[in-house]
């Protein structure tokens, strides 16, 4: 295997190409933005992964990421060069390790993967000692087939034919007209249980990717042995991709099918190919289903919690003006990220994954913020009244959450698993809004991402349900006349 350079960079931080240059990699301007096209091809959508920005007062062009973890590849004469981008807010955080442990809990919960505690701490070591992302993700995938294989390969029904002198299954009579007399052998067809399947094809063409491509001996170790399981299994097809569904019979596959996509989309390489796109995930998505299945933990049954609700137009009768001028107001009706409702009252949660330490060009200096950007109390405000209106409820209470790491980002802001009533504050009219973080120091501990939810701290479980109680009932339900 070619040697291998590996540039670490974390979300929203830049690296110039003189920097890269430095670091051995044979690239330039255009083969930087080939690079970023290729990965934001399949993971970029409208938010990009990478962007590649030229500095006109330095003269020199860098390298962008954006708000997505994950890892790329890009090869040269001289060896691969493995780009990973980890999470910003441990970016400073002199505990090595932590941020790979928080983002492997996010993925064990993404993936579905129900890895335990001690299990993520295992991988999260492991890494220390290689510090490449990619090599952990291979692993994660080694260990989650090692998993479901334990009970065996899956089998699923499939029609041979063949010409036998005993006859099973159905006699192909169309062949059997056009035969010799003399043949004594009869054509036929008959349905039995294959190992050579697509779910199986699938599995085993990344699993063959991981081990031509690992670094890591026990991923190589391990693979090796999986991989003689799938010795009657043929290579993977194009037409396998659309083939695989899911039953009780393979959903313990399910996870090992994702991961086994994105190795085989993002790692397969060919010699026409100077760049491999890898994987990313968006953080700002794992983070709010974090948040939502935090809070949805925590109450339980005292509350009913709802993810992304549609909400009235911000204008009344809004299609008829849309209709009259033949023209969109805007792409869609408000989309809080998460309402909370409660038989007293109800409540508003935005999530926000931002960095509120924030660059004032005017007076060249960092200022620590309450929100990234004013426009964000103005939403928060709008999406209470919505939710007022739509849930026939008083003055609805919002809350704002940003991730938060203690001493090292958003610190300034009160830790929602210490929230008390008192570090709320009130619109003009009265309408109460919170400010808080996500202490990510407590995943692991007080917090347990799970496949489909998140297990709480019996202390911080209270507490949290106790102040979001109390909040929704403090706006209170109208009267209705």
């Amino acid at each position: 295997m070619r040697d291998i350079r590996i540039v670490t960079l974390y979300e929203f931080e830049r690296k110039s190409l003189r920097e890269l240059r430095g670091l051995g990699i044979d690239v330039n301007e255009k083969e930087l933005m080939k690079f970023a096209e290729a990965v934001n091809f399949i993971y970029g959508g409208e938010n990009p992964v990478f962007t590649v920005e030229y500095d006109l007062r330095r003269d020199e062009y860098h390298l962008r990421a954006h708000g997505s973890v994950g890892f790329a590849y890009y090869m040269d004469r001289e060896g691969i060069t493995l780009i990973q981008v980890l999470p910003k807010p441990f970016r400073y955080d002199r505990e090595e390790g932590r941020s790979l442990f928080f983002f492997l809990h996010l993925l064990n919960m993404h993936y579905q993967m129900g890895l335990d505690s001690e299990d993520i701490k295992t991988l999260a070591l492991e890494y220390g000692s290689q510090n490449s992302f990619d090599e952990l993700f291979k692993y994660l995938y080694v260990l989650m087939l090692s998993k479901v294989l334990s009970k065996g390969l899956y089998y699923e029904y499939g029609e041979l034919e063949e010409h036998s002198q005993t006859v099973r299954g159905r006699i192909l009579v169309n062949k059997l007209a056009r035969r010799p007399p003399w043949k004594e052998e009869l054509p036929l067809r008959y349905s039995i249980l294959l190992e050579d399947n697509p779910l199986n094809r699938i599995l085993k063409g990344a699993l063959e990717v991981t081990v031509k491509f690992t670094r890591l001996s026990e991923t190589r170790k391990l693979g090796g042995m999986l991989l003689d399981l799938f010795r009657e299994v043929g290579e993977p097809r194009e037409s396998d991709f659309g083939k695989v569904s899911f039953n009780h019979l393979n959903e313990r596959f399910r996870t090992a099918f994702r991961l086994a996509l994105a190795i085989y989309s993002g790692l397969k390489f060919d010699r026409s190919r100077r760049f491999l796109p890898g994987t990313f995930i968006r953080m700002d998505e794992l983070f709010e289903t974090l948040v939502y299945r935090t809070l949805k933990t925590a109450l339980g049954k005292d509350a009913e919690v709802r993810f992304q609700v549609q909400l009235p137009h911000v204008i009344k009768n809004a299609k008829d003006v849309e209709a009259r001028y033949r023209a969109l107001f805007m792409m869609g009706n408000p989309l809080p990220d998460i309402v909370v409702s409660t038989r007293e009252g109800a409540c508003v949660v935005d999530v926000k994954y931002r960095d509120l330490y924030v660059y004032h060009g005017g007076e060249n200096r960092y200022h620590r913020k309450l929100v990234r950007k004013s426009e964000e109390l103005y939403q928060a405000y709008t999406y209470s009244r919505l939710v007022g209106e739509y849930k026939g409820a008083g003055k609805v209470p919002v809350l704002l959450i940003y991730p938060r790491l203690e001493g090292v980002y958003n610190h300034w802001i009160p830790n929602l698993f210490e929230a008390k009533p008192g570090d709320t504050f009130e619109f003009f009219d009265g309408t109460k809004v919170g400010i808080f973080g996500y202490e990510l120091s407590a995943i692991g501990s007080e917090v347990m991402p799970r496949k489909n939810s998140v297990l709480l701290d019996e202390e911080t479980a209270e507490n949290l349900r106790y102040f979001i109680l109390d909040l929704c009932s403090s706006g209170g339900l109208k009267t209705r006349k």
